[in-house]
């Protein structure tokens, strides 16, 4: 007799569209092309201007698997991913951009590597706006991050939210996610405070960078903002703030660490937080380097982003 085999489990994807007419119908068939696993998608239209919303109805019209629910108001990215994950019922949720263009075994490859741990991504190749490849990968620009220290991810991260596949009950108590920070950031690092993050060294996504791209991986062209030096701590104090908020073993230390930069912030004063950073210092650690090593040039860092964001302030 045959043995019986396990039932693959139910992946959503979870897509927001904004004004992606143009891209949508490429990124839309590449999902539904995806081979050996169950998949739905669920697009979410956050106020479109252009033909998004028909296009993604004529999907649904055409593949049962497609199911579509504009928001009542635009919500901004990290808000309608949300909205578009909590309508989501498999097991797992891959997020999807409009823009993008994912190999047929993205998501098989991704299930297989998860194992036990909570979040697994991969690399992606970058392609200009009419899909022709740079000869670049996301990991020739960033340290690709993955393990079980969620302070790591707190100070870099390398998981971008297309490229990713997470058990739906990490996202749910991750939530509610704070609209001024990136959804993948704090999904990374509540999975890294959890059951760990799995990084899987192959391109298997196209990313697409134009001007009009959400994330800041995917953007070209757009100006700095004048104050980016304190928008990257204020963006960590509410990265560590939301980690400190729930119910995993590094909340404490998630909490120490953001009132340490707050006060560096707003006092000036600088010891407690060069202290917990070397407290830290085998949880921060970069492979390769010893810890004391990692934790001084974090150290130094810091000190340069706060001068640079107090220069800032002072115009």
């Amino acid at each position: 007799m045959p043995t019986p085999t396990t039932p693959s489990p139910l992946i959503s994807v979870a897509l927001s569209a904004y004004n992606g007419e143009r891209f949508l119908r490429a990124q839309l068939d590449s999902i539904l092309a995806q081979r050996d696993v169950q998949l739905e998608i669920i697009a979410v239209d956050d106020g479109s201007r252009d033909a998004s919303v028909a296009l993604l109805q004529d999907y649904a019209r055409r593949d049962e698997r497609v199911r579509v629910h504009p928001n009542p108001a635009n919500l901004g990215p990290t808000r309608s991913f949300e909205r578009a994950m909590s309508l989501c019922r498999g097991e797992f949720i891959a997020p999807s951009d409009q823009d993008d263009l994912w190999a047929p075994n993205k998501l098989a490859t991704l299930l297989a590597a998860i194992g036990q741990a909570d979040l697994a991504y991969c690399d992606s190749a970058y392609i200009d706006p009419e899909g022709q490849p740079s000869g670049r990968r996301i990991s020739d620009d960033t340290q690709m991050l993955a393990g079980c220290e969620p302070l790591r991810f707190a100070f870099a991260n390398s998981v971008s939210g297309h490229a990713l596949l997470v058990r739906r009950d990490l996202f749910e108590s991750a939530r509610p996610l704070p609209p001024e920070l990136f959804y993948d950031w704090v999904l990374a690092m509540f999975a890294a405070a959890r059951g760990g993050v799995v990084y899987v060294h192959r391109p298997l996504v196209q990313f697409r960078r134009h001007t009009q791209a959400y994330s800041s991986l995917g953007r070209e062209g757009v100006a700095r903002k004048p104050d980016r030096y304190r928008g990257w701590i204020t963006d960590r104090v509410a990265l560590l703030r939301a980690l400190a908020g729930s119910r995993f073993d590094a909340a404490g230390r998630a909490r120490r660490m953001s009132e340490a930069l707050e006060l560096a912030i707003d006092k000036r004063s600088h010891a407690p937080l060069l202290r917990a950073i070397w407290r830290e210092r085998m949880a921060l650690a970069e492979p390769g380097r010893p810890a004391w090593q990692t934790a001084v040039r974090l150290q130094m860092r810091m000190l340069r982003k706060l001068a640079r964001a107090r220069r800032e302030a002072a115009g």
